[in-house]
């Protein structure tokens, strides 16, 4: 790997960092001002563990936090696969 790719990877890898960090901050407020049955019920949507009939009706129950806290859900699940996978290209770069 060249070495402009390295440092293209590196840094990267610190933003997605801080963006991690400021997305979990956001998160523990949320969760803070939902509560945590709340949460708990959210959980349960997001990963996808509500009955079907219930699903449809808990959708449009969804205020605009609970849809900001599941929103920050995908965008850790993806900042921290990219981060992974940046790790893995560096990682396989030294072998």
């Amino acid at each position: 790997m060249r070495s402009e790719d390295q440092d293209f990877i590196i840094q990267m890898v610190k933003e997605l960092e801080q963006s991690i960090r400021h997305l979990v901050a956001e998160e523990r407020r949320l969760t803070d001002k939902l509560g945590q049955e709340r949460v708990a019920e959210l959980l349960e949507f997001w990963q996808k563990r509500m009955p079907a009939e219930e699903e449809e009706a808990f959708k449009l129950a969804l205020d605009h936090n609970d849809k900001k806290l599941t929103w920050i859900w995908l965008r850790l699940k993806r900042a921290r696969q990219s981060r992974a996978k940046a790790g893995q290209a560096l990682m396989k770069d030294r072998t």
